[in-house]
């Protein structure tokens, strides 16, 4: 028996003599090598560090710095992970995350580490700067990803030579470019998996798909927003390949045929490439396709029951935007792995099945804008993991089902437009404690809220109910939604004071109270991060607010608001007072901000002084509505800084002088509105400048001088409206080249008529209801145009001195619906040509000098319902039949030598001929024809008291002998005297 002590010299031994041979075999290293750490240390000088971030790269193991892996038996570095956490840029404040960016330079230094397999700098910021060539001689380089780095330029030809390079990121540098794309990927033959999403890659060459399938072990392609045109290469040799997600680029081509013949796909997007045509039947893939997306694909169609037939694998189902149609077959129920289903914005039909009910995976389920009809079926709450459910835009029917509160998962209903009905109550849904969005505006629904209700849902981000027939008041419980990022509660009934409380809501953003009956004030001030305030048509009262926020959009129009425009609240993109008592004058700042106010408008109101020449800094604005207001003075040459502007309006003030030529400088102007001023001189000659005009109205203004001719060259002119003034000389007739006017095409929709603002969630967008108007007189009486956009086409040069004849070349303005040449100093014959005006629905050419017939092609005019001939000197027969047998006689008065019905109808049935003037009779077509007939008999009384009196003397003298000789006698004595 050997003594303990022999035993432990003997086993340390054997252990000294192990660690020795392993050491041998194995050699491990205790510290980096510290050339590396030296490179390590240069590559940290270049870069711009503004927090702590690489304080642990200091002492001499350069191996327990952050990032930095180590072989742990050669010392040598071969891992550098620098990658700034993406979860931080989702999920933490973006100031602290931009800190954590490593900005800079890559030095070459880095470069020396030969023996790097992995690389990772992504989501860092260099700031545009290239990807260092060098970088790309690390041969043994496995995986780079330069993932959002804020790399620019010229993608180096080098790395083509990374032949062990299995990872390649460099997706998400927006400045980078690759012109030789297909030159250098085919080198890399140890490739699987390949992200260069939006890389401008639109210089590559066609050949750019057959450089990825000469690469034999590529599994994932992601080649997202490109810049990729032509045709969507034929990779069937890539037998590895299970992603290929190549969205957002240009392949205006039917689908491949072969698809089915690449068993390994799993993940297929192909969202928003123009593709077209049928879905092909051996498109849908039989077995491991999981995820399938074809989004926003207008020219695909397809039919949805025979494409389900195929394929009950998948996780996500996208086909949203792509003109399918059909009904869902009724084998949607082996689709038991579906997580997400989105088949939104197509035109499929039929009932929403019931055996939805059997996809228990299902979580996000978009079926919106489609024909979906009948009921929801009450099978989808049977659903447990139904997180987001969007059945808007359908033609439903029936109530929401009761037992959609069992849904505890239910984050998202959006029910939008969908054909609803029936009395709710918000408390329904009080049980989904998860609810962030509820969406029910535009349904017949009368929705009840009681003034008491706190529900069990806190963390509410978007509620809209629009048009849900909301009474009451004011919601209460929405006073403890602090997450509530997007209200809209417009067109109900809601009634009371607006709350104070509403302000004090932390992630409001956009507010939509209008057209209710909220009373009360504004706060003297708000300082809040709204993007859009919409408050109009209420009755809210007192001062505007100071604003102390810079917000796309603030309506506040149409309400009682009194006192001047605050000074700070020109920070807005739209801003909308009309319809309001607002008095002073517009202050200067209105536009201290040069890059706020695509829209203003501060019309009805009784503001006072002069148009502030300020206004010319807002170079981005696009519509100006001064209208209905009392200011003076001239238009600030100013105004034509404003490149951009499509709208100027300022009718109905007391503007004078001349029109600025500097406004030749607004050729995007299309709405041009100067009408009721005191506006002189003749209209300018520049106004053919404009080239994109629509709508002309200088109507009740002093313009004199003839019309210029190059106002008809505007070839996109709709309206012209002239009437009023004091303009002289003939109508040219150059009137034929208004291009607008001679086609019955729409040419012109106005463009802010629903101004939309870039405020949208994932099923609706938000509009500011606001609508251009310009005011034109059409069949009798001043009409807003706004009311009448679309295909309608005027011409008025009413009521000035125009001279000589009408112009034939009228008659070539086939698009006219109105035409109003009335009281002027025209003569000649009505052109025949007119008859050709078919669209024509208001003609007036009274008070005129114009002689001959009526020509009989007016007849023609069938859509023709106000006529107006009178006052002028026209003769012979009234044309008979069709249209012609509508109108009134107070189409025709005042033309002596005009006969025929309706003139012959009425004097005959009066007693009277056809020779009487019936000059006494106006020509208005308000004058009641009671009102003339009382005048008929008055006169027919009168003259029969005259005869039957002259009557009586005559009886006197024949049988009174006495008053006969003394009749006589003073007769004689008359005549006698008067012949002395």
């Amino acid at each position: 028996m050997y003594p303990l002590s022999f035993k432990m010299t003997a086993g340390c031994g054997f252990l000294l003599i192990w660690v020795i041979m392993l050491h041998s075999q194995f050699p491990f290293s205790t510290g980096c090598l510290q050339d590396e750490r030296s490179y390590l240390l240069d590559f940290k000088a270049g870069l711009s560090l503004s927090s702590g971030r690489l304080s642990s790269w200091r002492g001499f193991n350069c191996c327990e710095w952050e990032g930095v892996a180590c072989d742990y038996h050669t010392s040598h570095v071969i891992r550098l992970d620098l990658s700034s956490n993406p979860v931080d840029y989702y999920l933490s404040d973006l100031s602290d995350y931009h800190k954590q960016q490593l900005t800079g330079e890559v030095r070459t230094s880095l470069c020396n580490l030969q023996h790097l397999q992995y690389l990772d700098l992504s989501w860092n910021d260099f700031n545009g700067t290239s990807i260092p060539p060098q970088l790309l001689k690390l041969h043994r380089l496995e995986l780079l990803s330069l993932k959002n780095a804020g790399f620019g330029g010229e993608v180096p030809l080098e790395l083509g030579n990374m032949s062990s390079l299995r990872h390649l990121d460099i997706s998400g540098n927006d400045y980078l470019k690759c012109c030789k794309f297909d030159v250098w990927v085919r080198n890399l033959r140890s490739l699987e998996f390949l992200d260069m999403s939006w890389v401008n890659l639109s210089m590559a060459s066609e050949h750019w798909g057959d450089a990825l399938s000469g690469l034999p072990n590529l599994t994932q392609i992601h080649l997202f927003d490109c810049g990729l045109s032509g045709n969507i290469p034929d990779l069937s040799n890539l037998t590895r390949l299970s992603h290929l997600h190549i969205a957002y680029n240009s392949f205006p081509v039917q689908l491949p045929s072969w698809f089915e013949n690449v068993s390994s796909l799993v993940s297929v997007d192909l969202s928003s490439c123009g593709v077209n045509g049928f879905i092909p039947s051996n498109f849908m893939p039989r077995s491991r396709m999981s995820n399938l997306v074809l989004d926003s694909n207008y020219g695909l169609k397809g039919n949805l029951s025979f494409m389900l037939s195929h394929s009950s694998s998948l996780v996500v189902l996208s086909l949203s935007q792509c003109n399918l149609t059909g009904v869902f077959p009724t084998s949607i129920a082996n689709f038991s792995k579906l997580m997400r289903m989105d088949l939104g914005y197509n035109n499929l039909e039929g009932s929403i099945p019931s055996s939805f009910g059997s996809l228990t995976s299902l979580r996000y389920l978009y079926l919106n804008y489609n024909q979906l009809s009948g009921q929801i079926p009450p099978s989808l709450c049977q659903l447990p993991t139904l997180s987001e459910l969007y059945l808007g835009h359908n033609q439903l029917s029936g109530a929401i089902p009761d037992c959609l509160s069992k849904l505890s998962s239910l984050d998202t209903l959006s029910l939008h437009s969908s054909g609803l009905r029936g009395n709710i109550s918000l408390q329904l849904f009080e049980n989904l404690t998860r609810l962030s969005q509820l969406v029910l505006s535009e349904n017949q629904f009368f929705i009840d809220i009681s003034t008491s209700w706190v529900p069990q849902f806190a963390h509410l981000e978007i509620l809209e109910l629009r048009s849900c027939s909301i009474e009451g008041n004011f919601p209460a419980f929405l006073s403890q939604q602090y997450q509530l990022s997007w209200l809209d509660l417009s067109d109900n009934n809601i009634v009371g004071n607006l709350p104070s409380w509403l302000w004090d809501l932390p992630n409001l953003y956009l507010l939509n109270l209008s057209n209710n009956q909220l009373e009360g004030s504004l706060p003297r001030k708000i300082s809040h991060s709204f993007l859009t305030v919409d408050l109009h048509g209420n009755r809210l009262y007192g001062s505007l607010p100071a604003l102390d926020f810079a917000a796309n959009g603030l309506d506040l129009s149409n309400n009682g608001f009194n006192g001047s425009i605050p000074t700070t609240i020109g920070k807005c993109d739209t801003l909308l007072l009309s319809g309001n008592n607002l008095t002073g004058e517009i202050p200067s700042s209105i536009c201290n901000n040069s890059g706020y106010h695509r829209v203003l408008d501060l019309s009805k109101n009784k503001l006072t002084g002069m148009i502030p020449s300020n206004i010319g800094r807002c170079s981005e604005m696009e519509i100006l509505k001064l209208a209905q207001n009392v200011l003076q003075g001239k238009i600030p040459k100013e105004l034509g800084n404003l490149q951009s502007l499509r709208t100027l309006n300022l009718n109905g003030n007391r503007l004078q002088g001349i029109i600025p030529p500097s406004i030749a400088n607004c050729t995007d102007l299309q709405i041009f509105d100067l009408g009721n001023n005191n506006f002189e001189g003749s209209i300018p000659v520049w106004i053919e400048k404009l080239t994109d005009l629509r709508i002309l109205s200088l109507a009740s203004n002093k313009f004199d001088g003839r019309i210029p001719p190059q106002l008809f060259g505007l070839q996109y002119l709709q309206i012209l409206d002239l009437p009023d003034n004091q303009l002289s000389g003939n109508i040219p007739s150059d009137v034929s080249k208004l291009c607008a006017l001679v086609n019955n095409s729409q040419s012109f929709h106005l463009q802010y008529s629903s101004y939309y603002l870039e405020v949208t969630n994932w099923d609706t967008e938000y509009g500011m209801n606001f609508a251009d108007e310009v005011t034109v007189w059409i069949k009798g009486r001043r009409t807003p145009y706004s009311k009448i956009i679309g295909q309608d086409k005027f011409m008025d040069l009413s009521h000035n001195n125009l001279s000589g004849n009408i112009p034939s070349e009228l008659g070539l303005l086939r698009g006219l619906i109105s035409l109003n040449i009335s009281k002027n100093n025209l003569s000649g014959v009505i052109p025949e040509s007119l008859g050709a005006l078919t669209y024509l629905e208001s003609l007036d050419l009274s008070e005129n000098n114009l002689l001959g017939k009526i020509p009989i092609q007016l007849l023609n005019l069938t859509f023709l319902a106000v006529l107006n001939l009178s006052d002028n000197k026209l003769s012979g027969l009234i044309p008979q039949g069709k249209q012609f047998s509508t109108f009134e006689i107070s189409s025709f008065l005042g033309n002596p030598n005009l006969h025929g019905p309706p003139l012959e109808n009425r004097t005959q049935s009066l007693g009277f001929g056809r020779q009487h003037n019936y000059k006494e009779l106006n020509n208005t077509t308000t004058e009641s024809v009671d009102a003339v007939v009382m005048d008929r008999w008055w006169a027919m009384g009168v003259g029969l008291s005259y005869g039957v009196g002259f009557a009586t003397v005559i009886a006197v003298l024949c049988f009174h002998m006495k008053w006969r000789y003394i009749c006589f006698s003073f007769m004689d004595n008359f005549i006698y005297d008067l012949c002395e």
